[in-house]
């Protein structure tokens, strides 16, 4: 019993060991080298690593539940926070630019959600070609702008800065996301839809309507991490949110998401992978690691989850 157990929670065991390894190992190297990882600077550069991937990650859930991926992500964080400082400095308040940075986002992951399974491609092929159109339409803005960045005047975002905010948010953000999640239709046809979607499709769910719900689900949450991001620097530039959607495939990873989605997906995984995620980011550099070496070791410690967690008996990745 116990073996069938462990079997079958190995993703969760694998993701915790992790994060509890990342722990105790930076704990005592930080140490050793005088600059504990958990002083209240390292700390707060932790929550600013943490917040945006974290956010953007438990949005993410719904749509790797259904066996998909966002590789737009990044390029649509570099958009709505270039709106954000925009429109805010044109009308001293950030509220319009949310309101239309969510109207963007919206409209993106409808078409995100629906073009793949009305034209009959992989959805992916849809978040590609609009990475490619924001990085155009950033490529526009900051031409005309005659600058790579610009800073947001006249309007406070001391509060993005708050570790008291930042954890109220990812917390109000974790539980919304988590309840549709787990106890609504919304989640549990997502996950039908990647375990298996010609039986969800013959036991009468409408696999348009539910695989666009998920992208829109991630559309809000992009736009409240986009808030983050550009509030804790009260900027944006073109190379904001560059790789972005890496961060958020990496930290689900770690955190146990299945690459095929389906009934083992969970809200969880974003937040403990989040956090492994922003440990390494932040450890790595401390206890002497070169900046450049520090994308290496995490892609290879991403490498053996990968091998680890998302074995198939039909080969080692689900696709």
């Amino acid at each position: 019993m116990e073996r069938k157990w462990i079997k079958e929670h190995v993703s969760d065991l694998a993701a915790f060991g992790g994060l509890l390894l990342c722990i105790i190992f930076f704990t005592i190297t930080t140490q050793l080298k005088g600059e504990s990882i958990w002083s209240a600077a390292k700390l707060s550069a932790l929550m600013a690593d943490v917040i945006v991937t974290a956010l953007m990650s438990v949005g993410a859930v719904f749509i790797y539940s259904l066996g998909n991926m966002d590789v737009s992500i990044g390029k649509q964080i570099g958009l709505y926070s270039t709106v954000l400082v925009l429109v805010g400095n044109k009308t001293g308040s950030l509220i319009p630019a949310v309101v239309i940075c969510l109207v963007i986002a919206v409209a993106i992951g409808v078409i995100n959600g629906a073009s793949g399974e009305i034209l009959h491609m992989y959805a992916v092929i849809s978040s590609v070609v609009f990475s490619m159109i924001l990085s155009g339409v950033s490529t526009i803005i900051y031409s005309n702008i005659g600058s790579r960045n610009i800073a947001l005047r006249g309007v406070d975002t001391s509060c993005f800065k708050s570790p008291v905010v930042m954890l109220g948010v990812l917390a109000a953000e974790t539980l919304i996301i988590g309840y549709f999640f787990n106890y609504t239709k919304f989640g549990k046809y997502a996950k039908a839809i990647g375990a298996n979607k010609t039986a969800a499709e013959q036991c009468g769910v409408n696999i348009v309507k539910y695989k666009v719900i998920p992208y829109v689900f991630l559309a809000c949450t992009l736009v409240v991490a986009s808030l983050f991001q550009m509030g804790y620097t009260a900027a944006a530039s073109d190379s904001t949110g560059v790789g972005f959607e890496m961060n958020v495939m990496v930290a689900l990873i770690l955190g146990g998401m299945p690459l095929n989605g389906g009934m083992k997906s969970k809200v969880l995984c974003a937040i403990i992978g989040s956090f492994t995620f922003a440990l390494l980011d932040i450890g790595l550099p401390i206890i002497g690691i070169p900046t450049r070496l520090t994308f290496m070791v995490k892609a290879v410690i991403f490498l053996a989850v990968v091998l680890i967690t998302c074995r198939k008996k039909t080969g080692i990745l689900p696709r």
